[in-house]
């Protein structure tokens, strides 16, 4: 899902430079959000966060406080985009629905099941990646480079449960005689 490479690419990048990221963040999700809108002349709702929080805090970065740090500027981006998430799930839209993660076309009940699951699964991923990042910006439990490789873990875990998860639904939804394919 492509929906996740500028959070991707923010969290390899800022240990070289915040404000580097944080831009070339803004750019992937602005080249990502435009190739979807130009298909369907809407904005995806994760697309949206995605431009909204990666150009605020760049913006942000590069004109106020130039001495943001990668930690804190983390725990703002995954902060706001679990919110987003966690928006999509209570308004019955999960952020996932949006996407295309599936190859073959999965029965509407099957689907829906998978989707809630693997929203549910990104919110947890960012709701835990911003407890690190508040354990090393707010309570300074942790040093924010352990931090940072704590949340490049949990991430790396996602994405491989979505990949994973994407082969099992599609495997399940071309099973001979399974009742969920349609």
């Amino acid at each position: 899902m492509l929906a996740f490479l500028p959070s991707l690419c923010f969290f390899l990048l800022a240990p070289v430079s915040v404000s580097l990221a944080l831009w070339f963040a803004f750019a992937v999700a602005f080249t990502i959000g435009i190739r979807a809108f130009g298909h369907t002349r809407t904005l995806r709702i994760f697309d949206a966060a995605g431009l909204a929080l990666f150009g605020g805090l760049a913006i942000y970065a590069g004109f106020v406080d130039t001495d943001l740090g990668p930690c804190s500027t983390a725990l703002a981006l995954e902060t706001g985009l679990c919110g987003t998430i966690l928006w999509s799930m209570a308004v019955r839209r999960p952020v996932t629905v949006q996407y295309r993660w599936l190859h073959r076309p999965a029965a509407p009940e099957l689907a829906a099941r998978a989707h809630l699951l693997l929203t549910s699964v990104w919110a947890t991923a960012y709701a835990a990646m911003a407890a690190a990042s508040a354990g090393a910006v707010v309570l300074h439990k942790m040093p924010p480079v352990w931090a940072g490789i704590l949340g490049l873990l949990i991430f790396a875990s996602a994405l491989t449960f979505t990949w994973q998860f994407g082969v099992y639904i599609d495997r399940r939804a071309a099973a001979p005689g399974n009742k969920e394919s349609t």
